[in-house]
């Protein structure tokens, strides 16, 4: 496909390049190579990332923002899990023991149904907590918004949540539902010697989160829906074949339609299977009639995507009960 000229180039010293005909080209292919790939997407994610694969972490056919779904009483609240971190908590009527960590999409903890979403998948026994990762209940539209994502702002700004800087709030998002009686990860073993029962179910940006998640025994299982692990060659520098190896979990893909192709033709499967997962199954449920977001962003009028919201919900809740049996 030809390279996307992405909104940075006009504040980028280095947007010359985009013009150099099959350079854009010529980089991609070199950051897909096994040994110089992750030196060379670390490069170059410091001095153009718009030269690297897909600037932005939502393809442009994406649903762009929903606002809040209050349409509805929610039946979470928003709680202090320590410090200024706060996150919002959905209980369970009939608890099955086990916990999810739900990481949002760049519209953060309030962006479109996702607090609906919340407590679709506490109404299936799982105590269910979304910390506010990036704080303050800030999102992209505070800084450039989802059409300027690979803007200069945009662009600092997701730099500045890196998973060094997020791991300790997903810790205690671990902690918190620990102390409401969910079996954490031991210090000592790591899953499966271990009784852990925590898994975590990330959306877009929060996809390449939970991958990360997944590579550190803090969860049992993981879920990526409408995943952009793009994130982490585009922003952060590191190349999928270089952090998707370390998920050492079971796995389940969500894609839409218009998602990576790896996650549907078992590229990115074969990647994980290779590394800590060898072993662990990894799961592919695509929904190709659907636009990436359309799970917390996705029209609620349409007939169409609410019934593809509940499959995708009822996947995600299959999945994780089969991989954290009581």
């Amino acid at each position: 496909a030809a390279p996307r000229i992405s909104p940075s180039m006009a504040c980028c010293p280095f947007g010359w390049c985009m013009m150099i005909p099959f350079l854009p080209a010529f980089v991609r292919l070199l950051c897909k190579l096994p040994i110089v790939g992750p030196l060379v997407t670390r490069v170059v994610s410091l001095v153009m990332p718009s030269l690297l694969p897909e600037g932005g972490c939502c393809p442009p056919t994406a649903w762009p923002k929903l606002e809040a779904d209050d349409a509805r009483e929610l039946s979470g609240e928003m709680v202090t899990l320590g410090g200024d971190l706060e996150a919002y908590v959905s209980r369970p009527k009939n608890p099955n023991g086990a916990g999810i960590v739900v990481v949002y999409d760049v519209f953060g903890i309030s962006g479109g149904r996702i607090r609906t979403v919340c407590d679709a998948l506490a109404a299936k026994g799982f105590t269910v907590v979304m910390p506010d990762l990036y704080g303050e209940g800030d999102s992209i539209d505070g800084h450039g918004g989802l059409a300027n994502i690979a803007g200069e702002e945009s662009v600092a700004w997701l730099k500045s949540h890196s998973f060094a800087s997020l791991q300790p709030k997903l810790d205690a998002a671990c902690a918190f539902l620990a102390k409401e009686g969910v079996p954490a990860a031991s210090t000592k073993l790591q899953p499966p010697f271990n009784s852990n029962r925590i898994g975590v179910v990330g959306f877009c940006w929060g996809a390449w989160v939970a991958a990360k998640l997944s590579a550190t025994g803090r969860v049992r299982a993981a879920v990526h829906c409408h995943p952009a692990w793009k994130i982490g060659p585009w922003i952060h520098g590191e190349a999928v074949e270089e952090f998707a190896p370390k998920i050492g979990v079971p796995t389940l893909f969500i894609p839409a339609g218009d998602d990576d192709d790896g996650f549907r033709d078992g590229t990115f499967a074969k990647l994980v299977q290779g590394g800590k997962g060898r072993g662990k199954e990894v799961k592919t449920v695509e929904f190709p009639d659907m636009k990436h977001g359309w799970i917390p962003r996705g029209p609620p009028e349409s007939a169409a995507v609410m019934k593809a919201v509940r499959e995708a919900l009822e996947a995600t809740a299959s999945f994780l009960t089969e991989q954290m049996p009581p």
